[in-house]
C-alpha cells in the first residue's frame, strides 16, 4: 500500500483533517464553555456542574449500545451520525436560558460524547487495516492536540471581546466543526471494510466477561492521567507548593508538545498484545514516578517546586503516550472483529467512568490529602501495571473461547 509522509496510505489524509477540523472545535468548547454557560446562558456554577455530571452518566449508559450499532451498520455510518448529532446539540446550546433546558441539551450532547471515541477507533481500523491502525491512532492523537490548541487560542480571542454574541460563537463554531468534519467523514473511503453483512444481535457479550471487564478496569485506571493534568496539578501547583503560579500554563503546554512529537514514534511496534502489556506497564512506571514528585514538590522553595513540577509533567507526558498506545493496542487485540464496536464500546467504559468521576478523585483523594494522597496514587498505578499482564492473557483466552463457543 503506497504511503505518504506520515506512513499512512494517502487516503488517510482526509481523515487526518477531519481530525484536526473535529479537535479544533474541542479546543474552541472546552477552553470556553465555563464563560459561555455562566456569563451567557446565566447559569450558576452548580447548576453547570449537576448539569455535566448527569450528561457524563448518559454516556456511561448509552456507550454499549453505541457501539453495538456501529457493529450493526458500519463505522461510517455511525460516526457521521454521531457528528451530526452533535452539532445539532451544540446548536441547543446557544438558545440555553435556563437549568432544565441546559439539563436536557446536555444529556442529549453527552450520548454521543463518549461514544464517538471507540467508533472512531473502529473507523481507523476499517479504514487502514491491523499494519497501520496503531500509526493511524497516533498521528490522531498528535493531530488532536495541535486542533485543540488552535481551538483555544481563538476561544482567547473570542473571549476578549466579551459580548453574548461572541460567547454564543463558541457552542456554533463547535457547531460547524462538527457539520464539516461529518460531511468530509463521507467522502474518507473504508479500505479494509469487508463484504460480510453485519448481523450482530442480542445481548453484549462482552459485559459477560468478567476478565475483559476488569482489563477496561485497569486502563480506566491509567486514564487518571487525565484529571491529573487538568485538575490536581493545577491546583497542587497554585495551592500546596511554592512554584509561580504562572508555571502552570507552561506545564500544560510541554505535555502537548509533547504528545504531538513523541506520541507517533512511541507507538511504533506497540501493535501486539504483548506490545500493550508493556506499555501499560510503561506508563504505570512513569505515572507512578510523576506522583511521587509531584508529591515532593510541595516540600521545597519555589526554585526546588518549579524542578519537580517540570520533571513530573514530563513523566506524566510519557506515561499518557504510553498508557494511549497500550489502550490502543490491547482494545483491538481482544475485540473480536464482528463485535468490535462492542467491544471497543465497553473497553472505553473505564476511560468514560474516569471522566465522570476522575477530576473528584484526585481533588479529594489526592490534592487535599497532600503527600500521602500522592504516594497512594503512585501505588496504584504501580499495582494496575503489575497486574495488567495476567488480566490481559486471562481475557484473551476467554474471549477467544467464547467466541469459539459462539460459533459453533
Amino acid at each position: 500500500m503506497e504511503t505518504g509522509r506520515l506512513g499512512l496510505p494517502r487516503q488517510s489524509r482526509l481523515l487526518i483533517v477531519v481530525a484536526l477540523v473535529d479537535s479544533s472545535g474541542t479546543g474552541l468548547f472546552l477552553t470556553g464553555s465555563a464563560v459561555f454557560f455562566t456569563r451567557s446562558a446565566g447559569l450558576t456554577t452548580a447548576e453547570v456542574g449537576i448539569g455535566l455530571t448527569v450528561a457524563g452518566l448518559c454516556a456511561l449508559l448509552t456507550l454499549t449500545p453505541l457501539g453495538m450499532l456501529a457493529d450493526r451498520i458500519g463505522p461510517k455510518p455511525a460516526a457521521v451520525v454521531m457528528h451530526f448529532w452533535r452539532a445539532a446539540g451544540f446548536v441547543g446550546y446557544a438558545f440555553v436560558h435556563d437549568f432544565w433546558a441546559f439539563l436536557a441539551i446536555a444529556c442529549f450532547v453527552g450520548i454521543p460524547s463518549r461514544a464517538i471515541e471507540p467508533i472512531g477507533q473502529m473507523f481507523a481500523d476499517r479504514h487502514v487495516g491491523p499494519d497501520y491502525r496503531m500509526r493511524m491512532m497516533a498521528v490522531f492523537r498528535a493531530v488532536y492536540n495541535i486542533g485543540f490548541t488552535l481551538g483555544a487560542l481563538l476561544t482567547t480571542l473570542i473571549l476578549a471581546v466579551d459580548t453574548r454574541a461572541a460567547f454564543q460563537s463558541i457552542v456554533l463554531g463547535d457547531a460547524l466543526t462538527f457539520v464539516i468534519a461529518g460531511f468530509l467523514l463521507i467522502r474518507v473511503p473504508l479500505l479494509h471494510e469487508g463484504t460480510k453483512k453485519r448481523t450482530v444481535r442480542g445481548w453484549p457479550r462482552s459485559l459477560r466477561q468478567g476478565r475483559y471487564l476488569l482489563v477496561a478496569a485497569l486502563n480506566g485506571i491509567m486514564v487518571l492521567h487525565i484529571p491529573m493534568l487538568s485538575v490536581a496539578i493545577p491546583l497542587w501547583a497554585t495551592l500546596h507548593t511554592n512554584a509561580p503560579r504562572v508555571l502552570v500554563g507552561p506545564l500544560i503546554m510541554i505535555n502537548t508538545l509533547l504528545a504531538i512529537l513523541l506520541q507517533v514514534r512511541v507507538s511504533k511496534g506497540i501493535e501486539s498484545l504483548d506490545g500493550g502489556i508493556r506499555a501499560m506497564r510503561l506508563g504505570a512506571v512513569c505515572l507512578a514516578a510523576c506522583a511521587v514528585v509531584l508529591a515532593f514538590a510541595g516540600r521545597l522553595d519555589a526554585v526546588g517546586a518549579s524542578v519537580l513540577l517540570v520533571a513530573g509533567i514530563v513523566l506524566l507526558s510519557f506515561g499518557e503516550i504510553y498508557q494511549s498506545a497500550g489502550g490502543w493496542s490491547l482494545s483491538y487485540e481482544l475485540a473480536p472483529r464482528e463485535r468490535q464496536g462492542e467491544y471497543l464500546a465497553v473497553f472505553s467504559l473505564g476511560m468514560a467512568a474516569m471522566y465522570t468521576v476522575g477530576p473528584a478523585l484526585v481533588t479529594i483523594g489526592v490534592v487535599e490529602q497532600g503527600l500521602p494522597g500522592w504516594l497512594v496514587l503512585a501505588a496504584v498505578f504501580l499495582a494496575a501495571g503489575w497486574v495488567v499482564r495476567p488480566v490481559a492473557l486471562a481475557a484473551k483466552a476467554q474471549v477467544h473461547a467464547d467466541t469459539v463457543a459462539t460459533h459453533r
